[in-house]
C-alpha cells in the first residue's frame, strides 16, 4: 500500500518570519504536548526555550492546506555542512494521521538526495515519530536521555533520475524506465484530464504512443519543495510539435508521482504582432 501522499493535497510552503514565533510555539505545543505528557514530561517554557534556541527563519517553512497554516518545519545544515538535520516537524493535532508529515518528509529527503548529503532526526522516546521515520528508511545511530538520533542516507539524485527518463523514452527502452519507477506511480495529466495509477500503466501508455516522435530537453531544475521540474520539447510529425513541463517526487531513487501539462505549440493569433504591442517579441 502506498502511505505516501499525492501531490493535490493543496499543501504547499510559505516562508517563516520573525513576528511567527508566539504563534509557531504555541503550534508546537499543541503538536508535542500528549507525548510529552504520557512520559511526564510535559513543560510549556521548556517547549519555548527549545524552539527559541532554533529558530532561524531563514530555515524554517510553514505548511498550509488552503488558507490555514497546520504545521511547520525546519531544514538545517548539521555537522559542519556534511549533513542536513530535519530539526523541527510538528503538525496541529488535527491534521495528523493525514499524510502531512510525510509531505513534509518528502520535502527534507529530495532536498538531502539533491545535495548527496546524510539527513538526520531525532525522535521523542516512545512516541509514534520512531515508527514514522523507520518505516521511511532512518536508522537508528544514537540515543540521547530523551531522543532517538536517526540518519537516512542520500539516494539517487533525483534530478539524474528524471533526465535518464527522458533519455530512456527517447531510446524506446521501456525496460529500463520502467526500472525507474515506483510500482505505486502516479501520474495526472491535466491538460487530458486522466490520472495513471502504477508504473507498468504508465510505461504501456508510453510504449503504445503512434511513431515518430523524438525527444528534445530543454530544461531540468528544482522546486523549494525538492521536487523536480522538466521542460520538454516533442517533435512528432505531422501531427505538430509540442512542449511538456513535467514536475514529479523522485523517492528514494525512483519517480513516485508526478504532474504533467502538455501544450500544442502553435503561432499566435495575427492581431498579436511585435509590430502592434511594445514589449512583445518572438521566442526563437
Amino acid at each position: 500500500m502506498n502511505d505516501w501522499p499525492v501531490l493535490d493535497q493543496g499543501l504547499r510552503l510559505e516562508p517563516v518570519a520573525a513576528t511567527d514565533f508566539e504563534a509557531m510555539v504555541a503550534l508546537r505545543i499543541r503538536a508535542m504536548r500528549p507525548s510529552l505528557e504520557a512520559l511526564g514530561r510535559f513543560d510549556p517554557d521548556r517547549a519555548r526555550q527549545r524552539l527559541a534556541e532554533g529558530f532561524v527563519p531563514a530555515l524554517m517553512r510553514h505548511i498550509v492546506q488552503g488558507r490555514e497554516r497546520i504545521g511547520f518545519t525546519t531544514l538545517k545544515p548539521a555537522d559542519g555542512g556534511a549533513a542536513l538535520a530535519l530539526d523541527h516537524l510538528y503538525i496541529e493535532p488535527a491534521h495528523q494521521g493525514r499524510g502531512v508529515g510525510a509531505w513534509a518528509l518528502d520535502r527534507a529527503c529530495s532536498l538531502a538526495d539533491l545535495a548527496r548529503l546524510p539527513l538526520h532526526v531525532e525522535a521523542l522516546k516512545g512516541s509514534d515519530a520512531n515508527r514514522f521515520y523507520r518505516r521511511r528508511g532512518f536508522v537508528e545511530v544514537g540515543q540521547g536521555e530523551w531522543d532517538v538520533l536517526y540518519r537516512r542516507a542520500p539516494q539517487a539524485d533525483p534530478l539524474a533520475v528524471v533526465r535518464a527518463l527522458w533519455d530512456r523514452f527517447e531510446a524506446r527502452d521501456w525496460a529500463a524506465a520502467r526500472a525507474l519507477l515506483r510500482d505505486d506511480l502516479v501520474v495526472r495529466w491535466w491538460a487530458s484530464g486522466e490520472r495513471i495509477h502504477g508504473a507498468d500503466c504508465f510505461i504501456a501508455l508510453q510504449a503504445e504512443y503512434p511513431e515518430g516522435w523524438s525527444i528534445h530537453p530543454m530544461s531540468f531544475d528544482t522546486l523549494d519543495d525538492g521536487r523536480v521540474r522538466a521542460f520538454v520539447r516533442v517533435e512528432h510529425p505531422p501531427h505538430g510539435v509540442f512542449l511538456v513541463q513535467q514536475t514529479v517526487r523522485v523517492r528514494d531513487g525512483l519517480l513516485a508521482e508526478g504532474d504533467e501539462l502538455w501544450a500544442t505549440c502553435e503561432p499566435p493569433p495575427a492581431w498579436r504582432t511585435p509590430e502592434r504591442f511594445a514589449g512583445l517579441e518572438r521566442l526563437a
